[in-house]
């Protein structure tokens, strides 16, 4: 009786701890592309940016996102959305993870761009961010 209340305890904890988020654990293997260094990747990785905006603001759903590729070596393939508060919760965050694939191996500098409207100004095309990427096979 004993053996049968601990095997069965067992598999439980075993259930429990492989079923975790199965949305964060493909977002956790893809590569975080940084700033501060050049960013060597694989041909077949997937990579993201994140980017955090303001949750219940007049501007929540307004930013769009998107790169310029001095050589046109990497691809957005889309943007997620991930919102962790509770839905009775007024204001905090919500995470925006904009995903990229590269097509052909090299080195490539891509320029990263918020814009904050629905019609590109000429203040948005001025902020961007820089991304050095290596692909290697």
């Amino acid at each position: 009786m004993y053996r049968i209340i601990i095997s069965l305890f067992l598999i439980v904890t075993l259930i429990v701890c492989n079923s975790t988020k199965q949305s964060d654990n493909f977002r956790n293997k893809r590569i975080d592309l940084r700033t501060d260094t050049i960013n060597v990747v694989k041909l077949t990785d997937t990579l993201q940016i994140w980017q955090s905006v303001c949750r219940g603001c007049a501007d929540e759903f307004i930013p769009r996102f998107g790169i310029s590729d001095s050589l046109n070596m990497i691809e957005v393939l889309r943007t997620e959305t991930v919102d962790d508060n509770p839905p009775d919760v007024d204001g905090g965050s919500m995470s925006k993870f904009i995903v990229m694939m590269p097509r052909t191996t090299g080195t490539t500098t891509i320029k990263f761009y918020q814009f904050m409207g629905h019609i590109n100004a000429a203040q948005d095309s001025s902020n961007y961010t820089l991304y050095q990427i290596t692909v290697i096979k």
